[in-house]
């Protein structure tokens, strides 16, 4: 009993020890400064700010302490204070000589964060955009540089197609970042937009950091804070989510969970599908966070579970073929963030990744299997106002294995691939409004016989604080994709070089980005037959260039309540790959694309019309009945879409949208017959959407001790 009363003594002491020092953190012009450092000095008490440039932790500290701040391109604040401080504390950060905040490298880089200069979203307006449907990748179609096939939903930048583009959560690699559906039924992300409040999207030049992608990085990011106990719960036309987050000092612990099944959807609304099992999904999605003295740990964890059944119809058979697919998908990711002092920080991570697919197509059985493992160490150290480096090393284990079955035909193919890397990358301030970065990435594999090195380099120059010139440059390699190092795992590394130049404006609410560039490839992937297969006869001959130009304009202050934005990319791709027997524009090009997004709030409403009007022109395919090779030109077609958001209260939000609202009939390609008829013709089916709109009705409804959460994130 003693001990008891002892120990409950000494719990109060602790308890009314401890106090909450709050603040902002501001600059010269009264700016909030997102992501600084303020710790008490000598102790392990500290935090980081919010993009509105606020912070607030517990210390146990009491009597004059000094205070510290630290953020990339200030010199260090300090101050002596008297704690516990029941004051709302100020920080203001002083200008330095020169300071690399000053200018930001834009060449490349697409953010769609909470703050930066580079922004050009909000994560809200990822999930509000009409026509995404929740859907990151969607909606990062509507950006300059981006391109989204219709057959196919997946992401391909600037020229380059999808396996160009890798995707990361905190710096560590998705290996499947896609759902699994049959043949020209367009995929989706695999991951919830709600658990992100940072994308970083890279259209070329990107980070020494990064690697195995010839063209872009998608870089998604969770929020290094405590999330605050609520639960939220939908119910939609197409299926219910479930989410809860529990907070205990300084962890919390978020669920998502969702299930979704086509099947009433299309007893309403019939899509061309013949289904046999309407296509059915269950997906959760947990996230642990712990906030230390000195560090941050985030554990993230994701399972898809994927069924459907349907007929699809192929040229190649007088009636459709029967297909059934099966797909288990589990992803793991730990991060970890530890300021070492001195301003020396550790950021490391691991990734695991298992997915397994089992496919019957008519007689045929393609079961596979594909094990990822990703590990990551970066130091990174700011020397003073102008340097600041980063190192790393990171090593990548990939697994993928499939067999073939076929009446008494049995094989099994597939590879494991072993990279390791080493990058470092150093950003200088060279004067007050000129920045430079360069980098350089070494990577070897137990597939290829020989190392690649990869040089970096990018300048930014303000003109003034409202304008910026960047210019980039950077080798990159791959890997060949899946599709084809299965069969052929001895094929050497694939190349590319990037040149970009571009120009930023940001002022007053208006956001003009104009970037040109170039891409060269070599070592592209050949083979002779019309698709991969495993008796085909592989090398690396192919090459390649792109040119093209990309514009982006947004404007959120000329109408109070509207906020709208206009790209346009001009892409000139020209590819000697696959079975081509010359360069040509691939079939998967758009040559021109342009986009309007629109977003309006009616405050007597209380609520959001956002439009979304998507032009992309046609796109080359090879008729194999006409002499010249991918001479076919498909018409370009047009893609209105609308969202209706209705606030009911201030946790209760009813959501409607519709995809192509005008009912437009784009034909993406033809699948044409392996062996022509009798007549020497080869029959030809157009490759069409699957629906001709799709059509979205939730509602959200969240609960919380603060009455002003809601999920207009998640719309």
């Amino acid at each position: 009993m003693k001990l008891l009363l002892t120990l409950l003594f000494i719990s109060i002491n602790i308890l009314f020890a401890q106090s909450i020092l709050k603040g902002k953190v501001v600059g010269k012009n009264g700016k909030p400064i997102y992501l600084a450092n303020i710790y008490i000095d000598g102790s392990y008490d500290g935090g980081t700010t919010d993009s509105l440039g606020n912070f607030a932790f517990e210390t146990n500290e009491q009597g004059v302490k000094i205070i510290k701040a630290s953020v990339v391109g200030f010199p260090l604040y300090s101050k002596s204070i008297q704690l516990p401080q029941k004051e709302f504390l100020t920080i203001q950060m002083l200008e330095s000589e020169n300071r690399l905040q000053e200018v930001t490298i834009q060449a490349g880089i697409l953010q769609a964060n909470s703050s930066g200069k580079n922004t050009v979203m909000s994560p809200l307006d990822i999930v509000t955009t009409a026509g995404s449907m929740g859907n990151i990748i969607s909606a990062l179609a509507t950006l300059p540089g981006a391109q989204v096939g219709g057959e196919n939903g997946r992401l391909m930048v600037h020229g380059g197609d999808a396996s160009e583009t890798q995707t990361y959560i905190n710096g560590i690699r998705v290996a499947q970042p896609y759902t699994a559906t049959p043949n020209e039924i367009p995929v989706r992300g695999r991951f919830s937009p709600m658990l992100f409040k940072g994308v970083n999207f890279s259209t070329g030049g990107y980070s020494a950091e990064f690697g195995n992608a010839l063209s872009s990085i998608l870089a998604l990011n969770t929020e290094n804070t405590i999330e605050q106990p609520k639960t939220e719960l939908s119910l939609s036309s197409v299926g219910l989510g479930l989410g809860h987050t529990l907070q205990w000092g300084k962890n919390s612990l978020t669920f998502n969970s969702n299930y979704t099944n086509l099947s009433p959807y299309s007893k309403i609304i019939t899509p061309d599908i013949n289904w046999t099992k309407p296509y059915e999904n269950a997906a959760g999605e947990m996230i642990y966070r712990h906030q230390f003295k000195e560090g941050f740990l985030n554990i993230y964890g994701a399972y898809t579970f994927e069924n459907m059944g349907l007929y699809q119809a192929d040229i190649n058979y007088p009636h459709p073929v029967p297909v059934k697919k099966k797909s288990n998908n589990a992803y793991t990711n730990i991060s970890y963030r530890q300021n070492l002092g001195n301003h020396w920080t550790l950021e490391s991570g691991i990734g695991l990744g298992y997915l397994t697919d089992k496919v019957l197509y008519g007689e045929v059985y393609l079961p596979n299997d594909e094990k990822s493992l990703h590990l990551k160490a970066t130091l990174s150290k700011i020397w003073n106002n102008k340097i600041k480096s980063i190192g790393g090393i990171e090593y990548f284990d990939t697994n993928y294995q499939e067999e073939y079955h076929r009446q008494d035909l049995d094989y099994m193919y597939g590879f494991q691939s072993k990279m390791t890397a080493l990058y470092t990358e150093t950003t200088f301030g060279f004067l007050p409004n000129l920045i430079g970065k360069i980098g350089l990435r070494e990577t070897s594999s137990n597939l290829q016989n020989k190392k690649t090195l990869e040089p970096r380099a990018s300048l930014g120059y303000a003109l003034n604080k409202y304008t910026q010139l960047s210019v980039a440059y950077g080798n990159f390699h791959q890997q060949a994709p899946t599709p084809v190092l299965k069969y052929a795992p001895q094929l050497d590394w694939l190349g590319a070089k990037h040149y970009i130049a571009n120009y930023f404006y940001a002022r007053g609410g208006h956001l003009l980005r104009l970037e040109a560039y170039r891409k060269t490839y070599n070592n592209l992937v050949k083979y002779n037959s019309v698709t991969p297969q495993y008796n085909s006869q592989y090398d690396n001959n192919g090459s390649g260039d792109v040119k093209g130009f990309d514009l982006f304009y947004k404007n959120s202050s000329s109408v109070k309540n509207l906020q709208y934005w206009i790209s346009y990319s001009y892409t000139d791709s020209k590819r000697n790959e696959a079975n081509y027997p010359s360069t040509v524009t691939p079939p998967y090009v758009y040559k021109h694309s342009f986009n309007i997004v629109g977003k309006y709030w009616f405050s007597s409403l209380r609520s959001q019309l956002s439009l979304t009007n998507a032009y992309v022109s046609g796109r080359n395919y090879n008729d194999p009945n006409q002499s010249s090779f991918m001479d076919g030109h498909i018409r370009g077609y047009n893609n209105l879409s609308m969202s209706w958001s209705f606030l009911y209260s201030q946790q209760k939000i009813i959501h409607f949208s519709v995809s192509n609202v005008l009912g437009a009939s784009p034909i993406y390609g033809y699948q044409y017959a392996d062996q022509p008829n009798a007549q020497g013709i080869y029959n030809r089916r157009p490759i069409v959407p699957t629906a001709k709109r799709f059509v979205f009705l939730g509602y959200f409804w969240t609960i919380s001790k603060n009455d002003k959460d809601n999920q207009l994130d998640k719309l």
